[in-house]
Protein backbone atom coordinates (compact mmCIF):
# COMPACT_ATOMS: atom_id res chain seq x y z
CA UNK A 1 0.00 0.00 0.00
CA UNK A 2 1.31 3.50 -0.79
CA UNK A 3 2.26 6.62 1.39
CA UNK A 4 -1.08 8.03 2.17
CA UNK A 5 0.99 11.56 2.36
CA UNK A 6 1.97 10.35 -1.33
CA UNK A 7 -0.33 13.48 -2.99
CA UNK A 8 -1.02 16.95 -2.08
CA UNK A 9 -4.89 17.89 -2.76
CA UNK A 10 -5.46 21.45 -3.90
CA UNK A 11 -8.66 23.07 -4.15
CA UNK A 12 -9.23 26.65 -5.86
CA UNK A 13 -12.40 28.20 -5.47
CA UNK A 14 -12.39 31.00 -8.09
CA UNK A 15 -16.49 31.71 -6.72
CA UNK A 16 -18.22 35.19 -6.91
CA UNK A 17 -18.13 35.53 -3.42
CA UNK A 18 -16.20 33.68 -0.86
CA UNK A 19 -13.21 32.55 -2.91
CA UNK A 20 -10.74 30.09 -1.21
CA UNK A 21 -8.15 27.52 -0.94
CA UNK A 22 -7.64 24.09 0.24
CA UNK A 23 -4.67 22.54 0.80
CA UNK A 24 -5.53 18.71 2.00
CA UNK A 25 -2.53 16.28 2.42
CA UNK A 26 -2.90 13.14 4.73
CA UNK A 27 -5.25 13.96 7.00
CA UNK A 28 -4.50 17.65 7.33
CA UNK A 29 -6.75 20.46 6.12
CA UNK A 30 -5.95 24.15 5.84
CA UNK A 31 -8.36 26.22 4.35
CA UNK A 32 -7.66 30.07 3.48
CA UNK A 33 -10.62 32.45 2.81
CA UNK A 34 -9.91 35.38 0.41
CA UNK A 35 -12.01 37.24 3.05
CA UNK A 36 -9.78 36.54 5.63
CA UNK A 37 -6.61 37.90 4.29
CA UNK A 38 -7.89 41.05 2.32
CA UNK A 39 -10.07 41.68 4.81
CA UNK A 40 -12.87 42.51 2.02
CA UNK A 41 -15.98 40.64 3.27
CA UNK A 42 -17.37 38.11 1.09
CA UNK A 43 -14.53 38.21 -1.33
CA UNK A 44 -14.74 36.64 -5.11
CA UNK A 45 -11.49 37.65 -5.78
CA UNK A 46 -9.21 35.33 -7.88
CA UNK A 47 -7.62 33.31 -4.60
CA UNK A 48 -4.10 35.27 -5.34
CA UNK A 49 -3.75 36.05 -1.83
CA UNK A 50 -5.42 32.84 -0.18
CA UNK A 51 -2.59 30.84 -2.28
CA UNK A 52 0.19 32.90 -0.71
CA UNK A 53 -1.18 32.30 2.71
CA UNK A 54 0.02 28.39 1.64
CA UNK A 55 2.53 28.74 -1.24
CA UNK A 56 5.32 27.52 0.77
CA UNK A 57 3.40 24.56 1.89
CA UNK A 58 3.14 23.56 -1.64
CA UNK A 59 5.16 20.75 -3.27
CA UNK A 60 4.42 21.18 -6.85
CA UNK A 61 6.27 17.54 -8.04
CA UNK A 62 3.27 15.71 -5.43
CA UNK A 63 0.27 18.46 -6.07
CA UNK A 64 -3.22 17.46 -8.02
CA UNK A 65 -5.43 20.53 -8.57
CA UNK A 66 -9.13 21.18 -9.22
CA UNK A 67 -11.15 24.49 -9.73
CA UNK A 68 -14.44 25.38 -9.46
CA UNK A 69 -16.55 28.55 -10.06
CA UNK A 70 -20.37 28.74 -9.90
CA UNK A 71 -22.08 30.72 -12.56
CA UNK A 72 -19.92 30.65 -15.08
CA UNK A 73 -16.41 28.55 -15.59
CA UNK A 74 -12.93 29.32 -14.19
CA UNK A 75 -11.77 29.75 -17.82
CA UNK A 76 -14.38 32.35 -18.51
CA UNK A 77 -13.83 34.25 -15.52
CA UNK A 78 -9.85 34.48 -16.03
CA UNK A 79 -9.89 34.85 -20.22
CA UNK A 80 -12.49 38.20 -19.08
CA UNK A 81 -10.52 39.56 -16.67
CA UNK A 82 -7.07 39.18 -19.31
CA UNK A 83 -9.16 40.85 -21.66
CA UNK A 84 -9.13 44.26 -19.42
CA UNK A 85 -6.01 43.95 -18.27
CA UNK A 86 -2.72 41.57 -18.61
CA UNK A 87 -3.98 39.05 -16.11
CA UNK A 88 -2.07 35.55 -17.31
CA UNK A 89 1.42 37.69 -17.55
CA UNK A 90 0.50 39.18 -13.94
CA UNK A 91 0.02 35.31 -12.80
CA UNK A 92 3.42 34.46 -14.17
CA UNK A 93 5.42 37.07 -13.13
CA UNK A 94 4.43 36.01 -9.58
CA UNK A 95 4.87 32.46 -9.96
CA UNK A 96 1.79 31.55 -10.02
CA UNK A 97 1.05 30.41 -13.71
CA UNK A 98 0.59 26.58 -12.20
CA UNK A 99 -2.69 27.50 -11.10
CA UNK A 100 -4.38 28.46 -14.07
CA UNK A 101 -5.72 25.86 -16.81
CA UNK A 102 -4.67 28.61 -19.38
CA UNK A 103 -1.08 27.68 -18.69
CA UNK A 104 -2.01 24.33 -16.79
CA UNK A 105 -4.12 21.50 -18.15
CA UNK A 106 -3.86 19.01 -15.53
CA UNK A 107 -6.11 21.26 -13.64
CA UNK A 108 -9.07 19.69 -13.22
CA UNK A 109 -12.65 21.55 -13.64
CA UNK A 110 -15.87 20.32 -11.55
CA UNK A 111 -19.67 21.62 -11.17
CA UNK A 112 -21.06 23.31 -8.62
CA UNK A 113 -23.42 21.46 -6.94
CA UNK A 114 -20.56 18.36 -7.20
CA UNK A 115 -18.08 20.18 -5.15
CA UNK A 116 -20.72 21.08 -2.45
CA UNK A 117 -21.89 17.60 -2.24
CA UNK A 118 -18.24 16.14 -1.61
CA UNK A 119 -17.52 19.10 0.96
CA UNK A 120 -19.61 17.18 2.92
CA UNK A 121 -17.84 13.74 2.33
CA UNK A 122 -15.47 13.65 5.25
CA UNK A 123 -17.48 15.20 7.75
CA UNK A 124 -21.06 12.87 6.95
CA UNK A 125 -21.66 11.08 10.05
CA UNK A 126 -24.26 8.50 7.96
CA UNK A 127 -23.26 5.44 6.28
CA UNK A 128 -26.00 5.92 3.52
CA UNK A 129 -27.68 9.32 3.25
CA UNK A 130 -29.11 12.13 0.90
CA UNK A 131 -27.61 15.07 0.31
CA UNK A 132 -29.51 18.06 -0.83
CA UNK A 133 -27.27 21.33 -2.33
CA UNK A 134 -29.64 24.08 -2.64
CA UNK A 135 -28.26 27.91 -3.68
CA UNK A 136 -28.64 30.76 -5.34
CA UNK A 137 -26.77 29.11 -8.69
CA UNK A 138 -24.45 26.71 -9.28
CA UNK A 139 -22.71 25.91 -12.96
CA UNK A 140 -24.43 26.87 -16.45
CA UNK A 141 -25.57 24.19 -18.03
CA UNK A 142 -23.45 25.21 -20.71
CA UNK A 143 -20.29 24.79 -18.31
CA UNK A 144 -20.82 21.07 -18.19
CA UNK A 145 -18.96 19.85 -20.92
CA UNK A 146 -16.19 21.70 -20.00
CA UNK A 147 -16.26 20.19 -17.13
CA UNK A 148 -13.53 17.10 -16.57
CA UNK A 149 -15.86 15.94 -13.85
CA UNK A 150 -19.83 16.68 -13.93
CA UNK A 151 -22.99 14.92 -12.71
CA UNK A 152 -24.84 13.59 -15.62
CA UNK A 153 -27.38 15.53 -17.32
CA UNK A 154 -30.61 15.11 -19.76
CA UNK A 155 -29.07 15.59 -23.37
CA UNK A 156 -32.46 17.14 -24.55
CA UNK A 157 -32.16 20.42 -21.77
CA UNK A 158 -30.97 23.64 -24.45
CA UNK A 159 -29.82 26.75 -23.31
CA UNK A 160 -28.42 28.53 -20.87
CA UNK A 161 -29.52 27.45 -17.55
CA UNK A 162 -27.96 27.20 -14.12
CA UNK A 163 -28.31 24.44 -11.27
CA UNK A 164 -30.95 25.46 -8.98
CA UNK A 165 -31.14 22.52 -7.16
CA UNK A 166 -29.51 18.77 -6.76
CA UNK A 167 -29.62 15.74 -4.59
CA UNK A 168 -27.02 13.19 -4.06
CA UNK A 169 -27.20 9.69 -2.89
CA UNK A 170 -24.36 9.33 -0.49
CA UNK A 171 -23.19 5.55 0.24
CA UNK A 172 -19.69 5.58 1.98
CA UNK A 173 -17.11 7.49 0.23
CA UNK A 174 -19.59 7.02 -3.02
CA UNK A 175 -21.71 9.83 -4.28
CA UNK A 176 -24.28 9.80 -7.14
CA UNK A 177 -26.69 12.24 -8.72
CA UNK A 178 -29.95 11.32 -8.05
CA UNK A 179 -31.79 14.83 -9.05
CA UNK A 180 -31.34 17.73 -10.37
CA UNK A 181 -33.30 21.32 -11.04
CA UNK A 182 -32.30 23.54 -13.20
CA UNK A 183 -33.15 27.90 -13.97
CA UNK A 184 -33.35 30.18 -16.45
CA UNK A 185 -32.58 33.83 -16.02
CA UNK A 186 -34.85 36.22 -18.20
CA UNK A 187 -34.62 39.82 -18.06
CA UNK A 188 -36.72 42.08 -15.96
CA UNK A 189 -40.05 43.43 -17.71
CA UNK A 190 -39.12 46.54 -15.75
CA UNK A 191 -36.21 46.42 -13.43
CA UNK A 192 -32.49 46.12 -14.33
CA UNK A 193 -32.34 42.24 -13.04
CA UNK A 194 -32.86 39.44 -14.48
CA UNK A 195 -34.87 36.54 -13.11
CA UNK A 196 -35.25 32.77 -12.64
CA UNK A 197 -37.85 30.44 -10.67
CA UNK A 198 -35.44 29.38 -8.80
CA UNK A 199 -35.91 29.69 -4.90
CA UNK A 200 -32.28 30.63 -3.54
CA UNK A 201 -32.50 33.24 -6.20
CA UNK A 202 -35.59 34.21 -4.91
CA UNK A 203 -33.88 34.47 -1.33
CA UNK A 204 -31.23 36.74 -2.84
CA UNK A 205 -33.28 39.19 -4.66
CA UNK A 206 -35.22 39.74 -1.91
CA UNK A 207 -32.35 40.35 0.46
CA UNK A 208 -31.45 42.38 -2.19
CA UNK A 209 -34.62 44.50 -2.03
CA UNK A 210 -34.84 44.75 1.53
CA UNK A 211 -31.20 45.29 2.01
CA UNK A 212 -29.52 46.56 -1.11
CA UNK A 213 -27.22 43.06 -0.75
CA UNK A 214 -27.86 39.84 -2.16
CA UNK A 215 -25.67 38.49 0.34
CA UNK A 216 -28.05 39.94 3.39
CA UNK A 217 -30.27 36.56 3.31
CA UNK A 218 -29.52 35.91 7.01
CA UNK A 219 -30.98 38.75 7.78
CA UNK A 220 -33.81 38.57 5.49
CA UNK A 221 -34.19 34.96 7.93
CA UNK A 222 -34.33 36.84 10.67
CA UNK A 223 -36.53 39.97 9.80
CA UNK A 224 -38.84 37.14 8.43
CA UNK A 225 -40.99 36.51 11.99
CA UNK A 226 -41.78 40.09 12.47
CA UNK A 227 -43.73 40.19 9.50
CA UNK A 228 -46.66 38.46 7.72
CA UNK A 229 -46.74 36.24 4.73
CA UNK A 230 -48.67 36.67 1.55
CA UNK A 231 -48.58 32.73 0.98
CA UNK A 232 -48.13 30.49 -1.71
CA UNK A 233 -46.74 31.81 -4.79
CA UNK A 234 -47.05 30.00 -8.34
CA UNK A 235 -44.63 31.82 -9.60
CA UNK A 236 -41.78 33.46 -8.44
CA UNK A 237 -40.62 35.55 -11.56
CA UNK A 238 -44.18 37.25 -11.46
CA UNK A 239 -44.00 38.04 -8.22
CA UNK A 240 -40.76 39.86 -8.19
CA UNK A 241 -41.62 41.81 -11.28
CA UNK A 242 -44.82 43.04 -9.43
CA UNK A 243 -42.81 44.76 -6.89
CA UNK A 244 -42.33 48.02 -6.83
CA UNK A 245 -38.63 48.25 -6.93
CA UNK A 246 -38.93 52.30 -6.21
CA UNK A 247 -39.18 50.80 -2.57
CA UNK A 248 -36.46 48.91 -2.52
CA UNK A 249 -33.79 50.04 -0.22
CA UNK A 250 -31.24 51.57 -1.87
CA UNK A 251 -28.48 53.20 0.92
CA UNK A 252 -26.29 51.50 3.07
CA UNK A 253 -26.34 52.93 6.53
CA UNK A 254 -28.14 51.19 9.26
CA UNK A 255 -29.78 54.28 10.48
CA UNK A 256 -31.38 55.46 7.09
CA UNK A 257 -32.51 51.02 7.01
CA UNK A 258 -34.42 51.72 10.38
CA UNK A 259 -35.72 55.10 9.83
CA UNK A 260 -37.32 53.17 6.32
CA UNK A 261 -40.79 54.30 5.87
CA UNK A 262 -40.95 50.61 4.25
CA UNK A 263 -40.03 48.26 6.98
CA UNK A 264 -43.59 47.11 7.15
CA UNK A 265 -43.68 46.20 3.31
CA UNK A 266 -40.12 44.78 4.30
CA UNK A 267 -40.64 42.86 6.60
CA UNK A 268 -43.90 40.96 5.36
CA UNK A 269 -41.53 40.40 1.88
CA UNK A 270 -39.36 38.30 4.66
CA UNK A 271 -41.79 36.39 6.06
CA UNK A 272 -42.98 35.49 2.23
CA UNK A 273 -39.75 34.78 0.84
CA UNK A 274 -39.31 32.62 4.13
CA UNK A 275 -42.71 30.71 4.00
CA UNK A 276 -41.98 29.89 -0.28
CA UNK A 277 -38.66 28.39 0.75
CA UNK A 278 -39.41 26.55 3.50
CA UNK A 279 -42.68 24.84 1.43
CA UNK A 280 -40.31 24.62 -1.75
CA UNK A 281 -37.98 22.65 0.48
CA UNK A 282 -40.48 20.63 2.12
CA UNK A 283 -41.54 19.46 -1.17
CA UNK A 284 -38.64 18.79 -2.58
CA UNK A 285 -37.46 16.40 0.11
CA UNK A 286 -41.42 14.92 0.95
CA UNK A 287 -40.16 13.74 -3.16
CA UNK A 288 -36.57 12.31 -2.56
CA UNK A 289 -38.32 10.54 0.26
CA UNK A 290 -41.08 8.77 -1.71
CA UNK A 291 -38.20 7.72 -3.77
CA UNK A 292 -35.77 6.83 -0.97
CA UNK A 293 -37.70 5.44 1.71
CA UNK A 294 -35.27 3.38 3.27
CA UNK A 295 -32.75 6.40 3.52
CA UNK A 296 -33.54 8.29 7.29
CA UNK A 297 -30.48 10.18 6.90
CA UNK A 298 -30.14 13.96 5.04
CA UNK A 299 -27.61 16.25 4.59
CA UNK A 300 -28.08 19.76 3.84
CA UNK A 301 -25.51 22.04 2.03
CA UNK A 302 -25.20 24.78 -0.54
CA UNK A 303 -26.29 28.63 0.63
CA UNK A 304 -29.40 27.81 1.89
CA UNK A 305 -28.46 25.74 4.82
CA UNK A 306 -27.50 28.15 6.60
CA UNK A 307 -30.92 29.11 7.33
CA UNK A 308 -31.14 27.37 10.56
CA UNK A 309 -35.29 28.37 10.93
CA UNK A 310 -35.98 25.92 7.87
CA UNK A 311 -33.52 23.61 9.12
CA UNK A 312 -35.23 22.99 12.56
CA UNK A 313 -38.43 22.68 10.82
CA UNK A 314 -37.53 20.03 8.40
CA UNK A 315 -35.85 18.03 11.92
CA UNK A 316 -39.43 18.66 13.37
CA UNK A 317 -41.00 17.38 10.79
CA UNK A 318 -39.85 13.62 11.09
CA UNK A 319 -39.35 13.05 7.20
CA UNK A 320 -35.94 12.15 8.08
CA UNK A 321 -34.96 10.67 11.36
CA UNK A 322 -31.51 12.58 11.53
CA UNK A 323 -30.11 15.46 9.55
CA UNK A 324 -26.98 17.09 9.56
CA UNK A 325 -25.60 20.82 8.19
CA UNK A 326 -21.52 20.80 7.38
CA UNK A 327 -19.73 23.65 9.29
CA UNK A 328 -19.45 26.08 6.62
CA UNK A 329 -22.51 24.80 3.64
CA UNK A 330 -21.98 28.33 1.81
CA UNK A 331 -19.73 28.78 -0.84
CA UNK A 332 -16.91 28.97 1.54
CA UNK A 333 -16.97 25.07 1.38
CA UNK A 334 -16.09 25.05 -2.51
CA UNK A 335 -12.31 24.32 -2.40
CA UNK A 336 -12.62 21.60 0.47
CA UNK A 337 -15.53 19.83 -1.96
CA UNK A 338 -12.29 20.12 -4.82
CA UNK A 339 -9.80 18.98 -2.83
CA UNK A 340 -11.88 16.24 -0.90
CA UNK A 341 -13.26 14.66 -4.52
CA UNK A 342 -9.09 14.22 -5.76
CA UNK A 343 -8.54 12.81 -2.43
CA UNK A 344 -11.67 10.31 -2.88
CA UNK A 345 -10.80 9.68 -6.76
CA UNK A 346 -8.32 7.79 -5.48
CA UNK A 347 -9.31 4.30 -4.76
CA UNK A 348 -6.86 4.01 -1.25
CA UNK A 349 -8.32 6.83 0.32
CA UNK A 350 -12.02 5.44 -0.34
CA UNK A 351 -10.82 2.35 1.71
CA UNK A 352 -9.60 4.76 4.76
CA UNK A 353 -13.29 6.68 4.59
CA UNK A 354 -15.64 5.70 7.45
CA UNK A 355 -18.59 8.08 9.06
CA UNK A 356 -17.38 10.80 11.44
CA UNK A 357 -19.82 11.03 14.43
CA UNK A 358 -20.10 14.42 15.96
CA UNK A 359 -17.65 14.33 18.74
CA UNK A 360 -14.88 13.29 16.41
CA UNK A 361 -15.28 16.85 14.41
CA UNK A 362 -15.26 20.70 14.03
CA UNK A 363 -15.23 23.32 12.22
CA UNK A 364 -11.87 25.11 12.89
CA UNK A 365 -9.93 24.51 9.37
CA UNK A 366 -8.28 27.97 9.20
CA UNK A 367 -5.04 28.78 8.36
CA UNK A 368 -1.95 27.05 11.26
CA UNK A 369 -0.35 30.05 10.59
CA UNK A 370 -2.66 32.86 12.39
CA UNK A 371 -1.97 30.25 15.55
CA UNK A 372 0.26 32.87 17.59
CA UNK A 373 3.39 31.79 20.00
CA UNK A 374 3.59 33.56 23.49
CA UNK A 375 6.35 36.02 22.11
CA UNK A 376 3.89 37.43 19.13
CA UNK A 377 1.68 37.67 21.82
CA UNK A 378 3.41 39.77 24.24
CA UNK A 379 5.00 41.87 21.72
CA UNK A 380 1.93 42.46 19.52
CA UNK A 381 -0.08 43.62 22.56
CA UNK A 382 3.21 45.41 24.66
CA UNK A 383 1.41 48.85 25.66
CA UNK A 384 -1.47 46.67 27.50
CA UNK A 385 -1.87 44.66 30.79
CA UNK A 386 -1.24 41.00 29.46
CA UNK A 387 -1.71 38.08 32.29
CA UNK A 388 -0.99 34.79 32.54
CA UNK A 389 -3.40 33.08 34.79
CA UNK A 390 -3.17 29.65 36.58
CA UNK A 391 -6.68 28.53 35.51
CA UNK A 392 -7.45 30.61 32.32
CA UNK A 393 -11.30 29.22 31.92
CA UNK A 394 -12.21 30.32 35.94
CA UNK A 395 -10.64 33.75 35.38
CA UNK A 396 -12.40 34.50 31.82
CA UNK A 397 -15.80 33.06 33.63
CA UNK A 398 -15.36 35.67 36.48
CA UNK A 399 -14.87 38.34 34.15
CA UNK A 400 -17.75 37.61 32.27
CA UNK A 401 -20.08 37.19 35.36
CA UNK A 402 -19.29 40.92 36.19
CA UNK A 403 -20.56 41.86 32.79
CA UNK A 404 -17.63 42.13 30.89
CA UNK A 405 -17.59 41.21 27.13
CA UNK A 406 -14.74 39.34 26.22
CA UNK A 407 -12.93 39.22 22.61
CA UNK A 408 -11.82 35.16 22.55
CA UNK A 409 -9.04 34.44 20.23
CA UNK A 410 -8.45 30.45 20.46
CA UNK A 411 -6.27 28.32 18.09
CA UNK A 412 -7.45 28.23 14.20
CA UNK A 413 -9.89 30.18 12.71
CA UNK A 414 -13.55 28.98 11.64
CA UNK A 415 -13.71 28.02 8.13
CA UNK A 416 -17.51 28.92 7.94
CA UNK A 417 -19.68 32.58 8.88
CA UNK A 418 -20.45 31.50 12.40
CA UNK A 419 -18.34 31.94 15.43
CA UNK A 420 -17.89 28.38 17.22
CA UNK A 421 -15.72 29.47 19.93
CA UNK A 422 -12.35 30.20 17.96
CA UNK A 423 -13.07 33.81 16.85
CA UNK A 424 -15.86 34.75 19.25
CA UNK A 425 -17.83 38.26 21.54
CA UNK A 426 -18.68 36.76 24.60
CA UNK A 427 -20.82 37.90 27.20
CA UNK A 428 -23.32 36.77 29.94
CA UNK A 429 -26.73 37.02 29.09
CA UNK A 430 -27.55 38.08 32.00
CA UNK A 431 -25.31 41.69 30.98
CA UNK A 432 -28.81 44.24 31.69
CA UNK A 433 -29.54 45.22 27.89
CA UNK A 434 -27.11 43.68 26.16
CA UNK A 435 -28.14 43.46 22.59
CA UNK A 436 -28.00 47.11 22.25
CA UNK A 437 -24.97 47.98 24.41
CA UNK A 438 -23.41 45.31 21.76
CA UNK A 439 -25.37 46.48 18.71
CA UNK A 440 -24.73 50.79 19.57
CA UNK A 441 -21.11 50.03 20.83
CA UNK A 442 -19.58 47.21 19.46
CA UNK A 443 -21.41 45.01 16.76
CA UNK A 444 -23.51 47.97 14.98
CA UNK A 445 -25.73 45.67 13.88
CA UNK A 446 -29.70 46.63 12.72
CA UNK A 447 -31.86 46.18 16.47
CA UNK A 448 -34.30 43.22 15.11
CA UNK A 449 -31.24 40.57 14.47
CA UNK A 450 -30.95 37.85 17.48
CA UNK A 451 -27.73 37.22 18.94
CA UNK A 452 -26.29 33.17 19.44
CA UNK A 453 -25.75 31.26 22.13
CA UNK A 454 -23.34 28.15 23.43
CA UNK A 455 -23.97 25.70 25.87
CA UNK A 456 -22.44 22.70 27.20
CA UNK A 457 -23.98 19.91 24.74
CA UNK A 458 -25.35 17.80 28.41
CA UNK A 459 -27.53 21.12 29.26
CA UNK A 460 -29.24 21.86 25.26
CA UNK A 461 -32.00 19.69 26.37
CA UNK A 462 -32.50 21.82 29.88
CA UNK A 463 -32.84 24.94 28.14
CA UNK A 464 -34.31 24.13 24.66
CA UNK A 465 -37.14 21.98 23.35
CA UNK A 466 -34.77 19.53 22.11
CA UNK A 467 -33.69 15.57 22.65
CA UNK A 468 -31.21 14.77 25.37
CA UNK A 469 -28.51 13.54 22.66
CA UNK A 470 -28.92 16.46 20.61
CA UNK A 471 -26.46 17.72 18.78
CA UNK A 472 -26.03 20.95 16.94
CA UNK A 473 -22.15 22.37 17.03
CA UNK A 474 -22.06 24.68 14.21
CA UNK A 475 -25.18 26.83 14.98
CA UNK A 476 -27.34 24.99 12.00
CA UNK A 477 -30.66 25.22 13.98
CA UNK A 478 -32.83 27.93 15.68
CA UNK A 479 -34.20 25.54 18.21
CA UNK A 480 -37.36 26.71 20.68
CA UNK A 481 -36.48 28.13 24.24
CA UNK A 482 -38.13 26.35 27.40
CA UNK A 483 -40.60 29.05 28.71
CA UNK A 484 -39.03 28.67 32.14
CA UNK A 485 -35.94 30.06 30.84
CA UNK A 486 -36.82 32.52 28.49
CA UNK A 487 -36.41 35.19 31.41
CA UNK A 488 -32.74 34.14 32.06
CA UNK A 489 -32.37 34.13 28.05
CA UNK A 490 -33.97 37.31 26.58
CA UNK A 491 -30.73 38.52 25.64
CA UNK A 492 -30.17 35.52 22.78
CA UNK A 493 -33.54 35.23 21.96
CA UNK A 494 -35.19 36.01 19.10
CA UNK A 495 -39.37 37.62 18.66
CA UNK A 496 -40.14 33.89 17.89
CA UNK A 497 -38.74 32.52 21.45
CA UNK A 498 -35.68 30.23 19.44
CA UNK A 499 -32.32 30.72 19.78
CA UNK A 500 -29.51 29.98 16.98
CA UNK A 501 -27.51 28.02 19.42
CA UNK A 502 -24.41 26.01 19.44
CA UNK A 503 -23.64 22.32 22.00
CA UNK A 504 -20.26 22.11 22.52
CA UNK A 505 -18.75 18.79 23.66
CA UNK A 506 -15.28 18.38 25.34
CA UNK A 507 -14.07 16.70 22.35
CA UNK A 508 -14.57 19.32 19.83
CA UNK A 509 -13.81 22.00 21.89
CA UNK A 510 -12.04 21.35 25.59
CA UNK A 511 -11.08 25.37 26.11
CA UNK A 512 -14.24 26.29 25.04
CA UNK A 513 -16.30 24.07 27.17
CA UNK A 514 -14.42 24.37 29.89
CA UNK A 515 -15.22 27.91 30.00
CA UNK A 516 -18.84 27.53 29.71
CA UNK A 517 -18.96 24.59 32.20
CA UNK A 518 -16.30 27.63 34.43
CA UNK A 519 -19.35 29.90 34.09
CA UNK A 520 -22.31 28.07 34.62
CA UNK A 521 -21.01 26.65 37.76
CA UNK A 522 -20.23 30.14 39.22
CA UNK A 523 -23.26 31.93 38.14
CA UNK A 524 -26.22 28.91 37.57
CA UNK A 525 -26.80 29.96 33.81
CA UNK A 526 -24.44 27.19 31.37
CA UNK A 527 -25.15 29.75 28.52
CA UNK A 528 -22.78 32.50 27.08
CA UNK A 529 -23.69 34.91 24.15
CA UNK A 530 -21.47 33.83 21.32
CA UNK A 531 -21.52 35.74 18.41
CA UNK A 532 -18.52 36.03 15.38
CA UNK A 533 -15.31 38.44 16.20
CA UNK A 534 -15.97 41.49 14.13
CA UNK A 535 -17.92 44.15 13.21
CA UNK A 536 -20.94 44.02 10.78
CA UNK A 537 -19.42 44.30 7.67
CA UNK A 538 -15.98 43.30 7.90
CA UNK A 539 -14.88 39.18 7.58
CA UNK A 540 -13.91 37.16 11.06
CA UNK A 541 -10.90 38.06 13.00
CA UNK A 542 -8.29 36.00 11.06
CA UNK A 543 -4.68 36.92 12.81
CA UNK A 544 -3.52 38.34 16.27
CA UNK A 545 -2.68 41.60 13.95
CA UNK A 546 -6.45 41.54 12.94
CA UNK A 547 -7.22 41.19 16.74
CA UNK A 548 -4.87 43.98 17.34
CA UNK A 549 -6.71 46.46 15.67
CA UNK A 550 -10.41 44.94 16.57
CA UNK A 551 -9.36 45.74 19.85
CA UNK A 552 -7.91 49.21 19.59
CA UNK A 553 -10.98 50.37 17.92
CA UNK A 554 -13.47 48.49 19.65
CA UNK A 555 -14.99 49.67 23.48
CA UNK A 556 -14.36 45.71 24.51
CA UNK A 557 -11.90 45.92 27.60
CA UNK A 558 -10.55 42.21 27.61
CA UNK A 559 -9.12 39.84 25.21
CA UNK A 560 -8.44 36.50 25.55
CA UNK A 561 -5.50 34.88 22.94
CA UNK A 562 -4.04 31.77 23.72
CA UNK A 563 -3.00 31.57 27.55
CA UNK A 564 -3.34 35.24 28.03
CA UNK A 565 -5.80 37.65 29.00
CA UNK A 566 -4.69 41.58 27.86
CA UNK A 567 -6.90 43.86 29.15
CA UNK A 568 -6.34 47.93 28.35
CA UNK A 569 -4.50 50.16 30.97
Amino acid sequence: MRNINEYQYLGLSKSMFNSSVCLLEGREVEIVQSERITRKKASGAWPEHALNYLIKKIDKDRLQIAENRDVTSPQEFENIINSKLPFFNYLKQRNLDQYTKYFNKNIKYLTHHLCHAYSTLPLSPFQESIILVLDGAGSALNDFGLADYADPIDSNLKGILHEECSAYHQQGAHISCIEKRWQEFLPSQHHNHDFSEGVGMFYEKIAEYIFNNKRSAGKVMGLAPFGTSRGSLHNIRNFLNSLDWQKAFNRTAKSEWESSPNLALYQNLAATVQDCFENNVHETLLSIKKRFPKVDNLILTGGTALNCTNNFKILQSKLFNNIYVPPFPSDECISYGLANFLYYKDGENIKSWSPKPASKQHGYFGPISSIPNEEMITSIFKNFTVSKPNNLEEEVATLLNSNNIIAWFQGRSESGPRALGNRSILASPSFPDLKNYLNQHIKFRENFRPYGCSIPREYSHIYFHTPRDFDNPYMSFATQIRDEHLVALKEVSHVDNTSRMQTVSIDQNERFYKLLQSFGNQSGLYCLLNTSLNIMGEPIVETIDDLKKFFDQSKISYVVVDDFIISKN
